[in-house]
């Protein structure tokens, strides 16, 4: 499926407070999104994404299935989270942000080109990756 990826700027910021052992937290959950998610954004935020964040329906924010280390181009370069939603109603999916452990902080969001119709019993698996390297 097409979509859009992006890391956010609040992210890079929580990321270099986790570096430097200041008060922040690590990558834990995620959520769907509905409405309008035209293109994923840096300059997204927990308060304002690229879309209205589902509240209901089983695609609400949850901690993901796993959040691990993985390799992209060197050893633990990256984080992987994978996660699936079950959905206990009828939704429209048309993305996903994945947050802090407080939630309050989106690391990263995915808008897909077109929404995935849910109904109750539809899954939905997702993953994100956050490679830490220069540009």
């Amino acid at each position: 499926m097409a979509q859009s990826q992006t890391t956010t700027n609040e992210g890079y910021g929580e990321l270099g407070k986790l570096v430097a052992g200041e008060a922040a937290s690590k990558v834990t959950s995620v959520v769907c999104y509905e409405d309008a998610c035209a293109a994923a954004s840096e300059a997204s935020t927990y308060a304002s994404p690229a879309a209205t964040k589902i509240t209901d329906s089983g695609l609400s924010i949850a901690d993901a299935d796993t959040v691990v280390s993985a390799q992209t181009t060197v050893a633990a370069d990256t984080v992987q989270l994978d996660h699936q939603f079950t959905a206990s109603g009828t939704k429209t999916v048309t993305g996903f942000g994945v947050c802090n452990d407080e939630n309050d902080v989106l690391y990263a969001e995915c808008c897909f080109n077109a929404g995935i119709a849910m109904e109750s019993s539809d899954t939905l698996d997702v993953q994100m990756k956050i490679q830490f390297k220069a540009d």
